[in-house]
């Protein structure tokens, strides 16, 4: 507890003054609706604020850890600020499903995680693994975890389904849609990401997986370290830089080395395309900005476009950049986006 104390302290001198109160306010359930109203803006002002804020929640829920408070506490304002945060101007969904956050699933990040981790092995050695469920609406991006110190990124329109505490002998988790991993390497315990349709086995390393319901390809893009990759009687390793693409009618794979930046960018708030089709680019506008895009297909079906987009900019900007790339008219009403060909 004094090692939490003293990072903590050390997290305080960096936080203005005016502030700190507002977030101990806010992580102990007694901000006021202006206090939120201020932090919010706060956190806006910059990217450093926001991380400054979560890592001061983080400390907090950890030193609280086994309290009866926190067991009690109900988290439907933190979720309505999250989800302010991380999708800021865009429809904010009632999370009342999701379960109840705690310092259990969202580890401590930075400096405090050594000793946050000591701390919370002792209470999970003591408690049954429960398992938890993650979702990413449309619209947002988020951040988890895992009690094994795994750092997972989580796309929009996803899910992901892990245990409060893993088993010795493998740590298994099961993801729908897409996301991005930072395994804390254990050779004596596999990490194994389960999708509808393969298994991606690791021991320690950085890997993206892109399985939506929808498609029938299954994409794993290897940034570092080594995969292994599971399908019925098939198994495929793979190296850093590469990438399979699963095609689960065909049960054919593909093995390529592409620019992995474009796989894994999204995390970082943008989507790097390249001669790309359009309704795919037209999938991701639906998921990252929460909207319905009504569209001639057969119209469309041939054209491809390479471009950015970036989740921060508003979704008219993009389409302006489209229209001059493909001959089309857009109209939008609320969360209806109207394109015809010109």
């Amino acid at each position: 507890m004094l090692l939490l104390k003293i990072l903590l302290h050390k997290i305080a001198k960096t936080i203005m003054p005016n502030i700190k109160p507002l977030i101990e306010k806010f992580v102990s359930g007694n901000a006021t609706a202006d206090d939120e109203k201020n932090l919010y803006l706060w956190i806006k002002e910059n990217p450093e604020n926001r991380k400054l804020f979560f890592r001061e929640k983080d400390f907090w829920e950890a030193a609280n850890l086994n309290s009866p408070r926190l067991n009690d506490l109900e988290f439907d304002s933190w979720i309505e600020l999250q989800d302010r945060i991380l999708a800021p101007g865009l429809k904010v969904h009632r999370l009342k499903e999701i379960l109840r956050v705690a310092a259990i699933v969202i580890f401590a990040m930075g400096a405090g995680w050594l000793g946050h981790y000591s701390y919370s092995e002792n209470i999970f050695s003591k408690t049954e693994a429960e398992q938890k469920k993650v979702e990413a609406f449309n619209g947002q991006v988020k951040e988890i975890f895992l009690a094994d110190g795994t750092h997972v990124w989580l796309n929009s329109d996803s899910q992901l389904s892990f245990p409060s505490n893993f088993k010795e002998s493998n740590r298994e988790v099961h993801l729908s849609g897409e996301a991005y991993f930072e395994v804390t390497a254990n050779e004596n315990s596999p990490f194994l990401v389960k999708t509808k349709n393969h298994t991606v086995k690791v021991t320690g390393t950085r890997f993206n997986i892109c399985e939506y319901p929808e498609s029938k390809i299954i994409e794993t893009t290897l940034v570092e370290g080594k995969v292994r990759i599971l399908t019925g009687n098939f198994t495929k390793d793979l190296w850093p830089g590469q990438q399979s693409s699963f095609n689960t009618a065909t049960a054919q794979i593909r093995i390529s080395e592409p620019d992995f930046e474009i796989y894994t960018a999204w995390k970082e708030g943008r989507y790097d395309f390249k001669n790309e089709s359009v309704s795919k680019v037209f999938k991701i506008i639906e998921r990252w900005w929460d909207v319905k895009i009504d569209y001639p297909e057969e119209a469309f079906k041939n054209e491809r476009i390479s471009g950015v987009l970036r989740r921060y900019k508003p979704v008219e900007q993009h389409f302006e950049v489209i229209r001059e790339l493909i001959p089309l008219d857009y109209k939008i009403e609320n969360d209806l986006i109207t394109v015809i060909t010109k």
